[in-house]
This record gives structure tokens, C-alpha cells and sequence, in this order.
């Protein structure tokens, strides 16, 4: 469902068993596309399972760059790097006319058959980098977070995912030009297992038992 974010900040509440909880993917786009006939797009992906007692991690890391431009067409405003976020934020700059940015985020249950869906063509690469001219793409995965950035002239976008610290996730896009379209995209899946039938009992047995208080005394 579709919900906004006062609606986000007033939930509460608890999962049923932390073994539900089995793995974590996390996927994340950067591209840029500017009216020179640049482009650059950076992509990680990185996922982790349950498997027995321990986990298995899988990455890809991918980047491309084409055309070019002047580095110094364009300035840029600056401060949006340097912000650390609790949880998710997303910074927006914007200077020029005829530009397009979006800063997605989705967050989303799903069981571990869909999160390792295409998983198998995950390249097992923890870093890729790209440049064409003025035109630059990277992702990095690094100790507990990934971090991913593309540059044009007049363009920066990042992702930043850290799982140290406060823990967050960060979004921003810094355009100063004319027709430029860019974007983030970041999608989280947290893996859950089905719920066991023993797990279903037990649950419906409390759900019966609290159902007792709205008997009349």
C-alpha cells in the first residue's frame, strides 16, 4: 500500500519471531542524461541469505559512461554530500530550466524466492568504475554499505547506504544546467521466511486469548 509519510511516522509495532527474518537485498540505479548526447549510469546489488548458520552474499557492480562535455560548463552548489541521515533522506538542488530528477525509495517484504530471482546473474564484483570525458560513473561496495555516485557536467547524484553508526539511507542530485535528466532509484527487500504451522498456532492461540478481553466481566 501506497501510504504517505505522516501516515509512516505514527506505526508501530513488532514482528512475530526474529528467524523470520532470513536475508536482505538491496538494489540501487543512478543515471544522468544530459542534452549533449551524454549519459552515465551506475548499479550495485548485493544480496545476502540465510543458509544454515551463516549467510550468503552475492554482489554486482556495474557502471557505463559515453560522450563527454566540459568539466567546467557548469558549477555546482554544494552541503548536499556532506549531510548524515538517520533512517532515509533524499536532497534535491536544482538550478536551469527544462531538468528532470526523481529520488526513489521502495521498501518491501518478500520471501527468499524472489529476492533471488536473477540473482544468478549477479557478477560477484564489489567495484566498478566508468569514464567518458567529463561523463563518470562509480559504485563501491564498502565495509557495511554501498556507495554509488555518477557525474556529468553540472550533475552529481549519489547513493549512499551505511549500515555503521546511526545507520541510513541518503539520496541527493545536484544539477546546474538546462534539459538534464537524472535519477536515483533504490529498492530494499527484507527476506522473510513462512510462517511454520506450529508458528500459526501459536499465534492464532494469542490472538484467541486476547480476543477474551472484550468479554464483558
Amino acid at each position: 500500500q501506497l501510504v504517505d509519510d505522516a501516515t509512516l511516522a505514527t506505526l508501530s509495532g513488532r514482528y512475530y519471531d526474529a528467524q523470520m527474518l532470513v536475508g536482505l537485498r538491496v538494489d540501487l540505479i543512478s543515471s544522468v542524461a544530459t542534452p549533449q548526447q551524454g549519459a552515465a549510469a551506475a548499479s550495485g546489488s548485493l544480496l545476502v541469505l540465510r543458509e544454515g548458520n551463516g549467510f550468503s552474499v552475492r554482489s554486482d557492480a556495474r557502471s557505463s559512461a559515453s560522450g563527454g562535455g566540459d568539466a567546467s560548463a557548469s558549477a555546482l552548489a554544494s552541503g548536499a554530500e556532506s549531510v548524515h541521515m538517520q533512517g532515509i533522506g533524499q536532497i534535491a538542488q536544482i538550478a536551469g530550466d527544462g531538468n528532470r530528477l526523481s529520488n526513489l525509495a521502495a521498501i518491501e517484504f518478500v520471501d527468499p524466492a524472489r529476492a533471488n530471482r536473477d540473482a544468478a546473474g549477479f557478477n560477484g564484483q564489489t567495484r566498478s568504475d566508468s569514464a567518458a570525458g567529463a561523463m563518470h560513473a562509480q559504485v563501491t561496495f564498502l565495509d557495511g554499505g554501498v556507495q554509488v555516485g555518477v557525474q556529468a557536467p553540472g550533475v552529481s547524484l549519489q547513493q549512499r547506504v551505511d549500515a555503521g553508526g546511526l545507520g541510513g539511507i541518503a539520496q541527493s542530485g545536484r544539477i546546474a544546467g538546462d534539459g538534464v535528466v537524472a535519477g536515483n532509484r533504490l529498492q530494499l527487500q527484507i527476506v522473510s521466511a513462512a510462517m511454520t504451522p506450529q508458528m500459526s498456532r501459536e499465534l492464532g492461540l494469542q490472538q484467541a486469548l486476547e480476543g477474551l478481553r472484550a468479554l464483558p466481566r
